[in-house]
């Protein structure tokens, strides 16, 4: 395979929309059955490990050539093998077992390091995107219109998120201190996915994490680098899967004058 192709967005859509609908059928016996990983602040739940179980089979039948790395545990795959599919199988946890909508199945294909297509599936929250190098971007049936270069700072609105790891919260402290007297507002939804998806949307013009992996990001920088959004890091530096940092936004916001 040379590059992801149209069949295939479509196979990974559908695959995105079903998994995410049965997890949503368990949310509420998930929501008593929810615990923390290692004793941390991070969350866990029974619906977790049935996405990425679902997930992985279908697509290790579909594409065995393929490696997969999933947030539960899953390594699958040739080693040596370029492409990779990036799982989140149910990003915003913390929001699932408290029963808000902000949640999403997150699937990302990546060759080396650069994400060429994602699905980002969120059935409370009512979005389904897809899209892909070369082939557009999509919320549902309707196509995505290409990034709009920024308005003025005062008109901003900037999603952001608190790290699981406290001691990186800092930064985003920084960040929203440095921001607040700047842009008209900032939001925390609680899920990576579910920011890059409002940044596809136009819903929001920017969105920054100072630590997220690669399974939270691979599917929606794949659709917003396809709509022509600007990733980077929080230094201004290029930005690729290697990197926890990253800043997507609207072409010539810049952000990352507040996050160095």
């Amino acid at each position: 395979m040379d590059a992801p192709t149209a069949a295939m967005l479509d196979h990974v859509r559908d695959l995105g929309q079903r998994v995410a609908g049965e997890i949503h059928g368990m949310q509420c016996e998930a929501m008593e059955s929810a615990h923390s990983k290692g004793g941390g602040v991070d969350v866990v739940t029974a619906a977790d490990t049935r996405s990425e179980a679902l997930l992985t089979a279908a697509l290790s039948a579909a594409y065995p050539q393929h490696r997969i790395a999933g947030e539960e545990g899953t390594r699958l795959g040739p080693a040596d093998s370029p492409w990779c599919w990036h799982l989140d199988p149910l990003d915003g946890t913390c929001n699932y077992s408290r029963g808000l909508p902000y949640w999403m199945v997150s699937i990302g294909l990546s060759y080396g390091e650069r994400p060429v297509l994602g699905v980002l599936a969120g059935p409370a929250c009512g979005m389904l995107l897809a899209g892909g190098d070369g082939l557009g971007a999509w919320d549902g049936d309707r196509r995505l219109a290409r990034a709009e270069t920024a308005g003025e700072e005062r008109t901003w609105v900037v999603a952001t998120d608190w790290s699981w790891d406290l001691a990186r919260r800092k930064r985003v402290s920084a960040l929203l201190d440095g921001l607040a007297p700047r842009v008209r507002q900032c939001k925390t939804f609680g899920s990576a996915a579910v920011d890059f998806a409002h940044v596809a949307l136009g819903r929001v013009d920017a969105y920054a994490h100072p630590f997220i992996y690669p399974w939270d990001q691979a599917g929606g920088a794949a659709i917003c680098a396809e709509l022509g959004y600007e990733l980077k890091r929080w230094d201004g530096t290029a930005w690729d899967l290697r990197h926890g940092d990253v800043i997507c936004q609207k072409p010539g916001m810049a952000l990352e004058r507040f996050t160095g």
